[in-house]
């Protein structure tokens, strides 16, 4: 079974001198979505959690409501095959929205992203994400050589297990474009945050669907991109 990460040799060169040394990198794996007998997409990821890659993947593109739309899916061999009941695009109330999140939940979920990225510290190779249930405080994070297949991950996993997504609220390493952003979108998050900075398209997709996108956090300060239906405490 293939590994998230390996080890090499490799040329360093340090001062200007070479010399051979171990180094740690990220692995890659390939798998091909078949969506009712059509090619969907094909992933290139990190081992692990793949089920919910795939079902991250098929409500964070809006293809599907709710794992009730999922009458089947099988993965084999670098191959996952997924029979869904119907297409739907996701349509979230922001009246079920939380009123707010305070500054203090965005730096709780930062530190426990920052703690939880083991693979990144090992190889410099990773991107992370984190969705947290705001009212009871849960989550869930993993990381992955690609932020999508990591935004993802973090999605398929907390429907699995029941999390509230109009709750919750999403944290990234990575930055916050257009299509990362319309993925919190389509799932029904109100509030999206990252590490790193939005891009303008990233902002307008956010100013379109009232969402509160945050970027550059900091343990002091950070970039209120869009407040949204789910207003920032500070």
């Amino acid at each position: 079974m293939t590994e998230p990460i390996t080890n090499i040799q490799c040329i360093r060169i340090k001062e200007g001198v070479r010399s051979i040394e171990e180094e740690r990198i990220a692995t890659e794996v390939e798998l091909t979505l078949k969506i009712n007998d059509q090619i969907e997409t094909q992933f290139s990821y990190s081992v692990g959690l793949d089920e919910q890659l795939v079902y991250g993947y098929l409500l964070s593109s809006g293809i599907i409501e709710s794992l009730n739309n999922v009458e089947k899916i099988d993965l084999d061999k670098g191959q996952c095959i997924v029979r869904i009941s119907k297409e739907a695009e996701i349509k979230p109330d922001s009246t079920k929205f939380p009123s707010s999140v305070s500054f203090d939940q965005l730096l709780k979920a930062r530190e426990s992203l920052t703690n939880n990225q083991q693979k990144y510290k090992a190889t410099r190779g990773f991107h992370g994400a984190l969705l947290m249930e705001l009212s009871s405080g849960r989550w869930f994070s993993c990381e992955d050589v690609g932020r999508h297949n990591a935004v993802d991950k973090v999605i398929g996993y907390c429907v699995q297990q029941g999390y509230s997504f109009s709750d919750s609220m999403l944290l990234l390493s990575g930055r916050l474009t257009s299509n990362i952003v319309q993925k919190g979108i389509n799932s029904g998050i109100p509030v999206i945050a990252s590490l790193t900075v939005a891009t303008d398209e990233g902002i307008a997709k956010a100013k379109e669907s009232n969402t509160t996108l945050i970027g550059a956090m900091v343990e002091d300060e950070c970039w209120l991109y869009n407040e949204g239906a789910t207003k920032l405490e500070t």
